[in-house]
């Protein structure tokens, strides 16, 4: 059996799917489809076939919350970038407090600031939650550098800094004025597109960072095990973020904010089989999914399975 998933096994929670229809946080709004998109009788069927009981709480209804045509700047989008992240928070908390596993499938990376702060508020564990990110972007700019960012610094490259306190009250006051996050429990895997100013940022605050080169040279299991340590080192419990866009666009076209290279499905999704069954595992999140870049379903095919590795009845033989 992999070693990093050895002897914690745990019976299956029920998971509880959440659908982030929003593009608010991107400037792009084609992203807010993709819960839309979704095959939910093929995400369902999968789950139960794994024996988790399945919940479909679908589409949040985010989109409709104003006029596209009317909310063309960063600024004017806050207010509503505000009340999605509200609600996202107030599904994830209730679902934990259920002792469900939230499987939240967005939308923009915005969405990290709602989830997690969700998790950590209701487990109490604020500073005392670890993290496993992947991402080919470090969304770690705070308000004040956001100016620099790559897309106009809109408020999907700013939920790390969020999650560590640092920016606007609307993205860190989600659950109270608290640090949800500490550095030395955050992992971030596959990174190869950033900012001066985020480098600065994570460098300061000592998150460790796994650029697409070093998982390239060291192998996806070996820095994996190594997030998984850092996640689970006297935290509460740990989740897995993951942003579609860390993945070779060969493999997930369909994202928002792609880049010219990524991981490699085939290696990361034996790695993390049955993540879910590990003992502090508390939920999951998939991020920007753009449909209408997907070519013949590939990035929706991926999304379901990486839903059904994560949840696998055990992990990888070796």
């Amino acid at each position: 059996m992999n070693a990093i998933n050895e002897n914690k096994q745990t019976p299956p929670r029920v998971a509880e799917i959440i659908g982030y229809d929003s593009g608010w946080g991107c400037g792009n709004y084609l992203c807010e489809d993709g819960p839309y998109a979704l095959r939910a009788d093929q995400i369902m069927h999968r789950l139960r076939a794994l024996g988790v009981t399945a919940k479909w709480r679908g589409p949040l209804g985010l989109k409709f919350l104003g006029r596209h045509d009317q909310l063309k700047t960063k600024e004017m989008t806050l207010p509503i970038v505000s009340e999605t992240l509200t609600r996202l928070f107030n599904c994830i908390k209730e679902s934990i407090d259920k002792k469900h596993i939230p499987i939240v499938i967005g939308g923009d990376h915005t969405s990290a600031a709602g989830t997690w702060s969700g998790v950590a508020s209701a487990l109490r564990a604020e500073g005392n939650f670890g993290l496993i990110w992947l991402d080919a972007h470090l969304d770690a700019h705070t308000y004040e550098t956001s100016k620099y960012g790559k897309w106009g610094g809109w408020w999907h490259g700013q939920p790390v800094s969020a999650l560590l306190g640092h920016g606007l009250p609307q993205l860190t006051g989600l659950g109270g004025m608290k640090q949800k996050l500490s550095p030395e429990h955050i992992s971030m895997i596959g990174i190869h597109s950033f900012e001066p100013q985020e480098d600065a940022f994570v460098k300061k605050h000592n998150i460790r960072v796994y650029g697409l080169d070093e998982v390239r040279q060291r192998g996806f299991k070996t820095v994996y095990a190594e997030a998984l340590r850092r996640a689970t080192a006297g935290t509460s419990g740990f989740g897995l973020s993951i942003d579609l866009d860390c993945f070779d666009p060969a493999d997930a076209p369909g994202v928002g904010t792609a880049e010219n290279e990524g991981l490699d499905p085939a290696e990361v999704l034996p790695i993390i089989k049955a993540a879910a069954r590990h003992p502090l595992f508390k939920a999951l999140e998939i991020a920007e999914f753009n449909p209408h870049n997907d070519k013949n379903g590939k990035t929706r095919a991926l999304i379901e399975d990486i839903i059904g590795s994560v949840f696998s009845e055990s992990a990888t033989d070796d």
